[in-house]
């Protein structure tokens, strides 16, 4: 069994690598990037193929997908990004650690769907990656945020960051709250392997609120992850973290 589970992993691995190029090539004929795109698309497709993953999905609202939103969802497996590509219509962006940006092929493939990357550690960049990733979904793109920050145990909802409030609030697009349940077990956090099993995923009902700006930002923003916290929550069966934190 432990030989099938590497297996699959290299073979992630290989998938990830082909279709990166395959992306780029793309871009060459196609400066739009409605074919990069598409590759995003056969990439999540073929990585959960790959995984033997069952994928069951409730909520989706295709309609959803044709205007500019910021899509929320807990994260706790690699392998959360490519689940997700595989059952939305249309491709987002997202934004993305910037380490992931440094692999060769990938890294450029990213930046070819508009995935944004982002420095925690680095506040002046972090503020500068939340302004780009706002302006994407000004000018009418689509991008997936994670807000906990960081993958978490799969067994408890990590404190929500800041950062992806304040792009919130800079863009002004609904938010679509997402729960994933099961992909953990699919591709653990301290494990290079992949494994088969069953993946939920919930669509909540959007987040919106008005267009302007309010006099407190601050009051606004901690109202939108509270309600964030408890809509994840509720959607992955997760309990929540203590409290919100800085990032």
């Amino acid at each position: 069994m432990g030989l099938e589970d590497r297996a699959r992993a290299s073979l992630a691995i290989s998938l990830t690598m082909f279709h990166s190029a395959r992306g780029l090539a793309s871009l060459m004929v196609d400066s739009s990037g409605a074919g990069i795109r598409q590759v995003a698309l056969d990439w999540g497709q073929s990585m959960v193929d790959v995984s033997g993953a069952q994928i069951e999905v409730h909520g989706l609202r295709p309609e959803l997908f044709d205007s500019p939103f910021i899509l929320m969802a807990n994260h706790a497996s690699h392998y959360d990004i490519p689940i997700l590509l595989s059952v939305v219509p249309r491709c987002p962006g997202f934004l993305a650690k910037k380490e992931l940006f440094d692999f060769p092929i990938f890294g450029p493939a990213m930046k070819g769907i508009q995935c944004v990357p982002i420095d925690r550690a680095d506040r002046k960049q972090s503020l500068e990656a939340i302004e780009k990733a706002a302006d994407v979904v000004r000018t009418g793109g689509r991008l997936v945020v994670f807000p906990e920050g960081t993958r978490g145990t799969g067994r408890a909802l990590q404190p929500l960051k800041k950062g992806p409030f304040h792009l919130v609030q800079r863009a002004r697009v609904p938010i679509i709250p997402v729960g994933l349940i099961g992909t953990a077990s699919i591709c653990p956090r301290d494990r290079v392997r992949v494994y088969p099993g069953k993946v939920t995923i919930r669509f909540g009902e959007p987040i919106t609120f008005s267009r302007e700006r309010p006099t407190n930002m601050s009051v606004e923003r901690n109202a939108l992850m509270r309600t964030v916290a408890a809509a994840l929550s509720e959607l992955s069966g997760l309990p929540q973290g203590d409290e919100s934190s800085d990032g």
